[in-house]
């Protein structure tokens, strides 16, 4: 089985915990250094305009770019090199050892500038969404320039039929071929339920679950997706077991969100006001 997700729009590459494990480095290293050569010659506006994004970050994105591909810059493997809600909750430097090397065989990051990385690539730090319609050849946009690439990729990878389970966005997996490929894709799909039976999407929690899901996967080695059947972080359960095929539900009562806020919000007072505390001690001793 291999587990499947995408990068993220922001990154950190200086990690607190950086493990011994061989790295490695990306399988379209050449093909990524032709798309950031390709944004490295357009102009700030221009990418603003492309990516839609304020000029501030365009400058940064101009940047980056600018200088990737120097021998100096700082590499990071892919899987500690990301940083949002999906990867923290992920929590790669939490993993030990054994743990990290099942997920180098069984993890894959798709990536609008390296189309598809394992755990221990080495990346540059960049921005580029696969969403972007970036003209590249005879292809008007990143989705359509890496699909049929990544589809040859994955089934060079894995064994005839064996399944990959997907918490990719619908952005990045629009770079994939489904019906070409030779491999079951389930996909998780996490939805709150209300009082009334109805279902309703989260997105920020629903990013907590995937990344949950994906260090479930790892922790216990699944190597099924009837492996992830016993998944129950932060209030999530599966429905019913995995499908051949296609939208897997998993769902919590929405009550459990309300719940959480309410003692986050708590533990948020009592801080502030042991804070409070705290300074007036301090006040009272510096006046006596």
């Amino acid at each position: 089985m291999l587990i499947l997700l995408n990068t993220t729009k922001t990154m950190d590459l200086s990690p607190s915990v950086i493990p011994n494990m061989a790295t490695s480095m990306p399988g379209f290293q050449k093909t990524a250094k032709k798309l950031a050569g390709k944004i490295s010659k357009m102009t700030q506006s221009q990418l603003a305009e492309l990516m839609y994004i304020s000029d501030k970050l365009a400058a940064e994105t101009h940047a980056k770019f600018s200088l990737w591909g120097k021998a100096r810059n700082l590499k990071v493997p892919a899987l500690l090199g990301f940083t949002g809600i999906i990867y923290k909750h992920l929590d790669a430097p939490g993993l030990n050892k054994n743990q990290l090397t099942f997920a180098r065989k069984h993890v894959r990051i798709l990536s609008g500038l390296y189309g598809l990385l394992e755990p221990f690539d080495l990346i540059e730090d960049y921005r580029l969404e696969m969403g972007c319609r970036l003209n590249v050849g005879k292809y008007s946009s990143l989705t359509q320039f890496w699909k049929d690439k990544l589809t040859a990729k994955l089934n060079s990878e894995l064994a005839s039929g064996e399944p990959i389970v997907s918490v990719a966005s619908q952005e990045y997996m629009k770079a994939l071929d489904i019906k070409k490929l030779d491999h079951p894709v389930i996909m998780p799909a996490f939805k709150e339920q209300r009082l009334d039976g109805s279902f309703k999407n989260s997105v920020v929690h629903a990013k907590k679950a995937r990344g949950a899901l994906i260090r479930y996967a790892i922790k216990n080695r699944a190597k099924s997706p009837n492996d992830l059947m016993g998944f129950s972080e932060i209030g999530w359960k599966p429905v019913q077991p995995p499908p051949e095929n296609g939208s897997w539900l998993f769902t919590r009562p929405e009550e459990y969100t309300k719940q959480y806020l309410q003692k986050k919000n708590r533990f948020r007072i009592s801080a502030q006001n042991d804070s409070r505390l705290n300074s007036s001690v301090k006040y009272i001793n510096i006046n006596i």
